[in-house]
């Protein structure tokens, strides 16, 4: 995605709907520039057209794993090092299989041998690289191929006997109520870990918040540290006995 069509897409995220002129205006390109972008963005579902314009698609399930590992790189890099600063030496972390745990992965991979948990190929591959530096266990289970998620109820039992310092997780949506998500497997593995671990962190780009995902996760009172680039202040008000870390920039 270049920065026009991140620029389209922001302001469709202000306005919902805009017409094919008023974006060329916007960005200061042509109509049939317009069209190209739109074209690309309508094909990976992100924006939806109708005669005379076009405006984001109402997504029922979260969008591809590799589009959103291009998405808000900038914000979950950040968020990737401030958290990955409040993680201790020497520590068991336990990683969930959201975009952003890749970005504190990334982060992680050169610190001091740490055991990792996690159920994403992603991450693990992203720790192998490493040699011998970091102790990997991954879980039993079916292997999901379109997010390369290990899941299954033996998946959650497994992890269940583990206590880690720390379970990473994101959320698909975030409001003063909580958090939210679009998976039910998911939902259920993030609920019994977060039992087990003895501190929840939660990461969370700004784009998260205010958006309604389908199965409830948990409250604010079950996240002991929420991560992010920006918080919106009727969330920060929900969050009495947690800790906000703003990422650098944000």
């Amino acid at each position: 995605m270049n920065a026009r069509q991140q620029q389209i897409l922001d302001l469709l995220g202000i306005r919902g709907r805009a017409s094919i002129t008023e974006l060329a205006e916007h960005c200061d390109v042509s109509d049939e520039t317009i069209r190209r972008d739109l074209k690309i963005l309508s094909a990976d579902g992100v924006v939806e057209k109708f005669h005379g314009g076009v405006r984001m698609s109402t997504p029922r399930t979260e969008p591809p794993f590799d589009r959103r590992l291009r998405e808000q790189v900038d914000a979950k890099s950040r968020i990737g090092v401030r958290a990955a600063s409040y993680i201790r030496e020497g520590a068991t972390i336990l990683l969930d299989n959201s975009t952003t745990a890749c970005f504190l992965a990334r982060e992680l991979v050169h610190r001091e041998p740490m055991t990792i948990l996690t159920i994403s190929l992603e991450v693990a591959q992203i720790f192998s690289g490493s040699g011998h530096r970091h102790r990997l266990i991954l879980p039993s289970g079916e292997l999901r191929i379109e997010d390369r998620t290990i899941v299954g109820a033996g998946t959650i039992e497994y992890l269940s006997q583990f206590t880690p310092s720390y379970f990473v997780a994101s959320m698909v949506a975030a409001s003063p109520r909580g958090c939210t998500d679009f998976d039910l497997f998911e939902a259920d593995f993030k609920r019994a870990m977060m039992a087990r671990a003895d501190q929840t962190i939660v990461l969370m780009d700004a784009s998260k918040f205010g958006k309604a995902g389908l199965v409830h996760v948990c409250d604010w009172s079950q996240v002991d540290v929420l991560v992010s680039d920006n918080v919106p202040p009727d969330v920060a008000a929900s969050i009495e006995h947690g800790h906000i870390l703003l990422s650098e920039g944000g």
